[in-house]
């Protein structure tokens, strides 16, 4: 009896025993990490995601569905406005951009950022953010203030007049994808929840 009691007693304090803690990765260690995090959400040809997005514009603001196609560079944005308000579609091709209004209207500008300004009277730069959305920086444009997580995921950058920081990833196809993530411009605050996403891989 008392060697069972002593044993159990080991098994207590065993248990209450805190956790080593991790040591944290070396700098060279989350490089390279980041290094093949990034090179394989580069290879992502195209995607589907949808969400929500609350957008702040100053003291002004409001919330609305999100519906993103994006193939290459041509994309499919739906903005689907609560309470049966309608929706705004954003599409940008080889052949153009164009914006049609839940009334609608077809509207047409050099570009789509242009177009959001004029008839949402907010913008993005779609062409930059197909890159941010996925939690990598846009390749053609320089990067400032990038942060990484201890598993080498990206949780901020600066780029192209805008910040970037993503507060939650979530699993998809074998990859890391952001889950919850801010993009900030001047009084520009974007707040995206991504509730799933479909992805086409190189």
């Amino acid at each position: 009896m008392r060697t069972l009691l002593l044993v159990f007693a080991g098994c207590l304090l065993a248990a209450c025993a805190t956790a080593p803690r991790q040591p944290a990765p070396t700098p060279e260690l989350l490089a390279a990490t980041w290094a093949g995090q990034r090179a394989a959400l580069l290879r992502i040809e195209g995607f589907t995601l949808k969400g929500r997005a609350a957008i702040h514009r100053g003291s002004g603001g409001g919330s609305v569905g999100v519906r993103w196609v994006q193939a290459g560079s041509a994309v499919d944005l739906w903005l689907m406005a609560p309470l049966g308000q309608g929706t705004f579609h954003l599409s940008s091709t080889k052949l153009g951009v164009a914006l049609r209004t839940p009334d609608g209207q077809r509207h047409t500008a050099p570009d789509l950022e242009t177009l959001m300004q004029a008839h949402l009277k907010w913008s993005l730069p779609i062409d930059g953010a197909r890159f941010w959305v996925r939690g990598v920086p846009d390749p053609r444009a320089p990067v400032a203030n990038l942060q990484l997580d201890t598993s080498g995921r990206l949780t901020a950058l600066d780029q192209a007049g805008w910040q970037l920081r993503v507060q939650e990833y979530q699993p998809v196809q074998g990859l890391s994808l952001p889950k919850r993530l801010t993009l900030t411009a001047g009084e520009v605050n974007i707040r995206l929840a991504i509730d799933h996403w479909d992805l086409t891989l190189k």
